[in-house]
């Protein structure tokens, strides 16, 4: 291995000049994406209920017929969406006189490495409807274009591709010229008071502007499912039922931490979890985001590492240092690669491919060592220099531990879950709740901030401001981002625990007032010192703190640890592996709630 000090602050490579762009960010839309571990992100589901394969310029809508009107879907027709459970599967409910038609869809694996689509329409009206299964040209974030539709028996064929299986043949179909707007063309067709529609079963258009509605029955108390194909008549394997998908993802997320946080809707850390563990097949730009650059990954690899997602972690940091080693990241974005690195050093997974990027690790490596010296990353870059080049590149990389770090570095440690000095966090907190308009990275720093300060950021206010009904946040243009939620997760968990080199760990460091007599728990968070438990029980104005470390698997010693309640009671402190003691009166959280309460009151006198 060539020195640390011969690597560094010099390129692997000449840099290359990235294929990314940053570009004005579109106006703002919001969707969802359905994903698959195998297949990564296979389509995403719009606001309206819109559904747009990932790999064809269109979109599938259904149209719900009753009386002699059409239903599509908006807020003035009652519709209502939701994500089930977290996960990445989303509800759509359209209200239709007395009752719903539910369309609920999906990403299922196809069984050949592709994706597909289900989605599942249930009436729960007390009359019948029709449905109208609808591809337009029109992509989520940009033109569409279809040359050629038809309807052969149950499939609709577009641009001689299957796309859809109906499940049946339908009772009707059309077709038009689409106007690109509203549909227009296509419902002019479609007149319910008529006892038979009429139609054209294909169609072909010369500018791309074809369109079909397939008709099918949809009678009260029915359920059917489509399938959204990707180019085959036939799945390997038939389309698993719903409560299988549902127990799929959740046994996926069972190494992953439950967070009980008071005002924290249950389901919030599964959305985050499952739509990173999701997008792992993912790595490069996200759908519809016009600032992404490749380090914006970083903060995925982070994510996931602290979720104790450790080989999708090394997955996605295994392409970030190939791009080190081209030169299509540079040392102005070396902080960011640091964290990432320093996130993946102390697991198994992560060491292979440490190992594997040698001369970028070192390069990089050095470089963040020579430049700060934030306390939490030292010991993992110096950890992920010995997996790369053994223990005596890791003793060279100690001794170039440079002078203490400054504000930029302090942005970018704290977002990827590493703290900063209090005196630097304090001020980025303070600066993240005062912003009018707050991003969800912006959320997501002020909470993992707010966790090495005395400074209170509550987020639960302008998370749910940002998030919508399916809590997804958009980012520079993209409605449902990997890189918003990575965030996000990186800052929930920093609120329930911050993990110091020398084997200290606090806990719920960003406990505020609101906590105080409320169920306060995590479970199987991931630490050094192997998984962790801790919950709250409160014992009037003192609570009892309850936790335990998984034992190590294997043969693996147990290495010594110190828990710390410090926002709680600062002169706690424990070496044992589990336990329970009474903390004491927590006076700086009561003398916040007095403060908050005294205010309230002087603003109800006015």
């Amino acid at each position: 291995m060539r020195p640390l000090r011969q690597l560094l602050g010099r390129p692997l490579a000449a840099s290359k000049s990235s294929s990314t762009t940053t570009a004005d960010a579109p106006p703002e839309r919001r969707w969802n994406t359905l994903s698959t571990l195998q297949a990564g992100p296979v389509a995403d589901v719009d606001d309206r209920g819109a559904i747009y394969p990932r790999t064809r310029p269109v979109a599938v809508e259904l149209w719900f017929g009753h009386g002699e009107r059409w239903v599509r879907g908006g807020a003035g027709d009652g519709l209502r969406q939701t994500r089930l459970d977290g996960l990445p599967i989303i509800e759509t409910r359209q209200r239709i006189d007395d009752g719903d038609v539910v369309q609920t869809v999906w990403a299922d694996e196809s069984g050949d490495g592709q994706g597909r689509v289900i989605a599942e329409l249930s009436n729960e009206t007390k009359a019948s409807v029709v449905v109208a299964v609808v591809v337009r040209p029109k992509g989520l974030v940009s033109p569409g274009r279809i040359g050629l539709v038809r309807a052969v028996d149950s499939l609709v064929v577009v641009d001689k591709v299957p796309l859809i299986e109906l499940g049946r043949v339908p009772g009707a179909v059309v077709t038009a010229i689409d106007d690109g707007a509203d549909g227009s063309a296509l419902l002019a067709q479609l007149e319910l008071s008529h006892a038979h529609i009429e139609g054209e079963p294909h169609l072909t258009s010369t500018d791309g502007a074809a369109s079909i509605a397939a008709i099918i029955p949809l009678t009260r108390g029915a359920t059917r499912q489509i399938e959204i194909l990707e180019g085959r008549e036939d799945a390997v394997v038939a389309a698993a039922p719903l409560d299988t998908v549902q127990a799929g993802w959740k046994a996926h997320m069972r190494v992953t931490p439950d967070v009980d946080l008071p005002g924290w809707p249950k389901h919030v850390p599964a959305a985050l979890v499952s739509s990173l563990l999701g997008s792992t097949a993912l790595v490069g730009r996200p759908l519809g985001d016009a600032g992404w650059t490749p380090v914006d990954d970083s903060i995925r690899v982070a994510a996931l590492s602290r979720a104790g997602l450790d080989w999708a972690a090394a997955h996605v940091a295994d392409a970030l240092l190939a791009d080190v080693t081209e030169g299509r990241i540079g040392r102005e974005s070396w902080a960011e690669m640091a964290a990432a690195i320093g996130s993946i050093s102390r697991s198994p997974e992560g060491e292979v491919v440490l190992a594997r990027h040698g001369d970028a690790v070192a390069a990089v490596c050095g470089y963040a060592l020579s430049k700060s010296r934030t306390p939490n990353l030292v010991d993992p870059l110096v950890a992920a220099v010995r997996a790369a080049h053994g223990a005596d590149a890791s003793t060279d990389a100690a001794s170039i531990v440079g002078t203490p770090s400054n504000a930029l570095d302090s942005v970018v440690y704290a977002r990827h879950g590493f703290g900063v000095a209090p005196e630097s966090a304090e001020a980025l907190s303070e600066a993240l709740a005062a912003t009018p308009k707050p991003t969800a990275e912006g959320i997501g720093l002020a909470m993992a901030a707010s966790a090495a300060t005395n400074h209170i950021y509550e987020p639960l206010v302008p998370l749910r401001s940002l998030a919508g009904s399916t809590w997804s946040w958009p980012r520079n243009g993209c409605g449902d981002s990997p890189h918003a939620r990575a965030s996000l997760l990186v800052g929930l968990l920093s609120l329930c625990m911050s993990e110091m080199p020398d084997g200290e760990i606090d806990v719920f460091p960003g406990a505020s007032s609101r906590w105080l007599g409320q169920k306060v728990s995590f479970t199987n968070m991931a630490t050094a010192a192997g998984r962790l438990s801790v919950a709250l029980r409160w014992h009037g104005e003192r609570a009892a703190i309850l936790w335990e470390f998984a034992d190590p698997e294997g043969d693996a010693v147990a290495p010594a640890v110190t828990l710390r309640c410090t926002r709680l009671d600062p002169a706690f402190s424990s070496s044992e592996r589990s336990g329970e003691a009474l903390l004491a009166v927590p006076e700086t959280l009561l003398a916040q709630r007095n403060a908050e309460s005294d205010g309230k009151s002087s603003r109800s006198l006015l």
